[in-house]
């Protein structure tokens, strides 16, 4: 896939967008982002894995922009999240709670109890001790944590 991002006559565009103008109405520095290109290679992984059951989910470490996560959540990805407040950015995201799974290290009681209320996909534990402490905190709730 050829980048969006291209010089014609001394003037680099994103898309068919000349970023001076962007940098002047916005000021400089900013972040640009080609939603298209995005959307493309998110649709190559998506048909790449076609027949397979699969939840492609974006992690939100890479890039917490809240349009980039809405873009891609409305194209069908799920969220990867380390973090209650990245777990609260893909819910206001539109991203479903069936398609977020909670990652990383250190998740403390009250981030698996909201995750847990607000729902989730799959908790991925990274200790025995992390599974204790999930399991208690889901049986307070009369809930059975979703793991892997």
């Amino acid at each position: 896939m050829t980048s969006p991002f291209i010089t014609q006559d001394q003037a680099l565009f994103c898309e068919d967008v000349p970023l001076a103008d962007v940098a002047e109405a916005y000021g400089t520095p900013t972040y640009v982002y080609s939603a298209g290109y995005m959307l493309r290679r998110f649709e190559a992984l998506d048909n790449a894995l076609e027949g397979l059951e699969t939840t492609i989910c974006y992690a939100l470490k890479a890039n917490s922009n809240q349009a980039v996560i809405a873009l891609l959540g409305k194209a069908g990805a799920g969220a990867d999240v380390v973090s209650i407040g990245e777990y609260r950015r893909a819910r206001r995201a539109g991203i479903a709670p069936e398609k977020i799974v909670f990652a990383g290290v250190g998740k403390t009681r009250e981030e698996m109890a909201e995750a847990l209320s607000g729902g989730l996909l799959q908790f991925n534990v990274e200790s025995v001790s992390e599974l204790e402490v999930l399991n208690d905190v889901a049986g307070q709730q009369g809930r059975i944590a979703p793991v892997a």
